[in-house]
This record gives structure tokens, sequence and C-alpha cells, in this order.
């Protein structure tokens, strides 16, 4: 599996490894509305293995934190790469969503 899940407690981890463009996207998209079905709607999303993100990618999160925030969740960014955090800093991705260095931090700040 090309994107990994786990779920410690209330929170849902999702680790992409592959670039969030193209079929990456589908890919995403699919485990996010997993989350839904399973009432999971505090996600953290570990960039720390994807490659790039592109625009289809950054209309995703939109969607995907619309949908989270509806519901009363919310979605983290943990461990930007430097090519994905200066792809989320350009986009001002980075005053949308809060960036974290680890998941472990993204986690926490639910609490």
């Amino acid at each position: 599996m090309k994107i990994k899940k786990t779920k410690i407690g209330v929170i849902s981890y999702i680790e992409p490894e592959i670039p969030i463009a193209n079929e990456g996207v589908q890919e995403l998209k699919k485990i996010i509305e997993d989350c839904y079905k399973e009432n999971e709607f505090k996600i953290v999303i570990n960039f720390h293995s994807v490659p790039y993100i592109d625009s289809e990618g950054l209309e995703l999160l939109l969607d995907i934190l619309g949908e989270v925030r509806k519901k009363g969740g919310s979605i983290k960014i943990s461990d930007p790469n430097p090519i994905c955090n200066d792809i989320l800093t350009a986009t001002r991705f980075d005053t949308i969503f809060e960036l974290y260095s680890s998941a472990d931090r993204a986690g926490r700040s639910f609490l």
C-alpha cells in the first residue's frame, strides 16, 4: 500500500509515500472517505515521505478540511519535507492548515 493509515485513540494518522498528484490524489481521497465512514474526523497527514503535491492535491486538502470541520474535526499536516513545505508556504496553505514538525506533535495538538 502506498498510503498507510493507523489509528491511535480518536486520531487517524495517514502517511502517504507517493506524490499527492494524479493517482496519489485518488488514493488519498479513498483513504479519507474510509475515515468518514468510520466517523474519524481528527486526522494527521504526515508529509515526510511525500515527494511533492500538485494543485489537484492541494484542492483535495481544502475539500477534506471543509468536510471534517463540518463534523467538528480537523486536519493537521506533519513533517513536510522541504519541497512540500515550500509548496505549502508559497500557496499560503500554511495559513489554512496547522503544520507540525512531527506526527506526534500534530496528534497531541488534538488533546
